[in-house]
């Protein structure tokens, strides 16, 4: 490995997310093709997305910050894009996500009514998850 073992967290985060991804593309499935909004798929998703890896970004940028790890200034701008931009995409899941519970009640389909919202939430999630398996690979295994 380049610097040394892989941190357990570091693993679990970057596999984690995948698993995320593949959640959300399942809520995001099932409200287009006109089923029933799963809510507790959308609250488990969230809520372990908040609680590992907006942690583990947290962490991380906090260990930057403070030097424990040296990491390069471009590497460390590529961090600290990735961590806004994920964060940013985490909110709007958040955010489309109840709208789409509401909507689902009143007899609507948010993310199939809004094609362009959708897809243009899809390619920043996308791109979020990509970047951070990106810096994962940089980080500790090249």
């Amino acid at each position: 490995m380049k610097g040394g073992p892989i941190p357990a967290f570091s693993i679990f985060s970057a596999v984690s997310e995948i698993l995320v991804t593949a959640g959300v593309l399942f809520i995001m499935r099932r409200n287009w093709t006109r089923r029933t909004f799963s809510l507790a798929a959308f609250l488990a998703v969230a809520l372990f997305e908040a609680c590992v890896n907006v942690l583990y970004m947290a962490s991380r940028a906090a260990e930057a910050a403070g030097g424990a790890h040296p990491i390069a200034g471009g590497m460390r701008l590529f961090f600290a894009l990735h961590g806004l931009l994920s964060l940013l995409a985490y909110l709007a899941f958040v955010i489309l996500g109840v709208f789409a519970y509401q909507d689902q009640r009143a007899g609507r389909f948010f993310f199939r009514d809004r094609p362009a919202l959708t897809a243009s939430f899809l390619v920043v999630w996308l791109v979020s998850v990509t970047s951070g398996e990106v810096l994962f690979a940089l980080r500790y295994l090249i």
